[in-house]
């Protein structure tokens, strides 16, 4: 829900969204998405929203790529990323995590996985 008022606008995400809607990148689904806010100017971008994989859904994995600085927190689940250098990182219910523009990797989702995202 958004309200506006002259100057300000004000956006509403509940945290069990009704609606999720596929989350498409490159053509490939890589779960679904509910937006907070989609914006685009002359500052650059704002995206936020929560975003939500299944562990089946990709069992061996999916590309993870940043476009722009993601930012997110871990409301449910668990996932590892590796990096290209072999490196793992195991992302966790409770912990944020802020990844740069340009940063890849291969995701896995251990556990159902909902985070909380803002990229800029």
């Amino acid at each position: 829900m958004m309200l506006k008022k002259d100057q300000f606008s004000v956006y509403n995400l509940g945290k069990t969204p009704d609606k999720w809607e596929p989350f498409v990148v490159e053509g490939m689904e890589i779960g679904q998405v509910s937006w907070l806010r989609q914006t685009q100017d002359d500052n650059g971008v704002l995206a936020a929203g929560l975003w939500k994989h299944r562990r089946e859904e990709h069992p061996n994995g999916m590309p993870y790529g940043v476009d722009g600085n993601e930012t997110f927190y871990v409301l449910q689940g668990e996932a590892e990323i590796e990096t290209n250098t072999g490196e793992t990182m195991l992302l966790e219910e409770g912990n944020s995590y802020s990844f740069t523009d340009g940063f890849t990797g291969l995701w896995r989702t251990k556990k159902d996985f909902i985070k909380f995202f803002v990229v800029s």
